[in-house]
């Protein structure tokens, strides 16, 4: 009997139906006590954060302190809280909740009082694989984000990379990408709505899929001179915007700054949504300084401008400026929002903005405006210059995303 088929079926489901109960015993049992340790590691990381903690502190005194320091306040749709020291402002604190590689990572970010930099961070559950993703637990690597701006050169948040150079660069985890990519784009995106009074975002969609884009990555031309203002190139993190922003620009009417229809293609592709960079998929504009105009054809507030000039191959346009206005003519209330003319050679002033490599991801220009509310505007105006190596002029798509 013992040997038959019908024996082993049934002490092997006993025998998983005790080993189950015994598991959801325990897990009632324990249930309590894991939960208050949870909330104790993040009480715990708050105060430190706000630089309150001091290791001779016992669990009680900690958690007394933070019940006398800490208020949640509410910051439009996002929760946020706010630490004082007899009445004076320590600063802001926000919970980081995202998804590792073996599991949720959670964490808290200090902000300092003036809105201006990070104040400190510090990770207090995480699953990751020590010695890598594990590594974010380090004090070392989380004091790298103590004093970074929440603002530099026109973005909002934090950079980890291992070969970026900035003021908001943290230095990245070898062999833990996905770890601190996951993080740094939860982070900023906390950021983003921290600084736009906590309005709900989500992250813009481009429609960047394989069948939207040429997915070309060429490489550098050998001999290739590069402008002195060339960005290095890194991972654009998500655009944040509020729910329900579209692409205002598809379908609108296009002019040029040329007399002639242009040498390749009509301007008309320049709003039809189509981004490949393709034989048949881009407009070629004569030599020298050359703009195209979008007319949106009414006042409509705008988030952002992304840009597509042809990018198959490996070029670097020159005198990128991006322009708006309320009028046709372009009289009225003209705005210059991104300028990489560096010697004023297209003769619209001098910019600062830098060179990039045009690639299918097109060139994003943020135009939500100090309170993240987007800029009103009717058309816009997209100088370019050819491109390093007697390039010509070729512009894909121009897309605006606003409501």
């Amino acid at each position: 009997m013992k040997n038959g088929s019908v024996y082993c079926v049934v002490f092997t489901v006993l025998l998983s139906s005790l080993c189950a109960a015994l598991l959801a015993l325990a897990h009632t049992a324990w249930s309590p006590k894991i939960q208050a340790n949870e909330r104790y590691a993040r009480t715990r990381a708050l105060v430190d954060a706000m630089g309150l903690l001091s290791e001779s502190m016992s669990r009680k005194e900690i958690i007394s302190l933070f019940d006398r320091a800490f208020r949640p306040r509410n910051r439009g749709e996002l929760e946020v809280l706010e630490a004082r020291r007899e009445g004076e402002l320590l600063g802001y604190a926000l919970d980081v909740l995202t998804q590792g590689k073996y599991g949720p990572i959670k964490a808290v970010l200090s902000i300092t009082p003036d809105e201006q930099a990070i104040k400190a961070f510090r990770v207090y559950q995480q699953n990751e694989t020590p010695g890598l993703g594990g590594r974010i637990s380090e004090p070392a690597w989380q004091a790298q984000f103590s004093g970074k701006p929440l603002v530099s050169e026109g973005m909002t948040g934090i950079i980890i990379s291992n070969t970026v150079k900035g003021v908001n660069v943290v230095d990245a985890i070898s062999g833990a990408s996905k770890t601190t990519y996951v993080l740094g784009q939860t982070i900023n995106t906390l950021l983003v709505r921290f600084l736009s009074g906590g309005m709900a975002l989500e992250p813009l969609d481009l429609g960047l899929t394989a069948d939207a884009v040429t997915r070309s990555t060429p490489g550098y031309p050998k001999n290739l001179q590069k402008p002195p203002h060339l960005r290095e190139e890194v991972r654009r993190p998500d655009f944040m915007v509020p729910p329900g922003v579209t692409n205002l620009a598809f379908g609108k009417p296009v002019t040029g700054s040329m007399d002639e229809e242009p040498i390749i293609g009509e301007l008309a592709q320049i709003t039809d949504g189509v981004k490949k960079s393709g034989e048949f998929d881009f407009v070629e504009l004569d030599p020298g300084p050359q703009w195209v105009q979008v007319d949106l054809g009414s006042m409509n507030t705008i988030h952002c401008i992304v840009v597509w000039h042809y990018y198959k191959n490996p070029v670097i346009y020159n005198d990128v400026i991006v322009q708006t206005a309320d009028d046709p003519e372009f009289t009225q209330n003209v705005r210059t929002l991104f300028n990489n003319d560096h010697d004023d050679s297209s003769g619209q002033g001098v910019g600062t903005d830098t060179a990039f490599f045009a690639r299918w991801w097109g060139e994003l220009v943020d135009t939500r405006g100090p309170g993240k509310a987007g800029t009103p505007m009717r058309c816009i105006r997209v100088w370019t210059n050819g491109g390093c190596g007697d390039e010509d002029t070729r512009f894909v798509e121009i897309q605006a995303f606003g409501k």
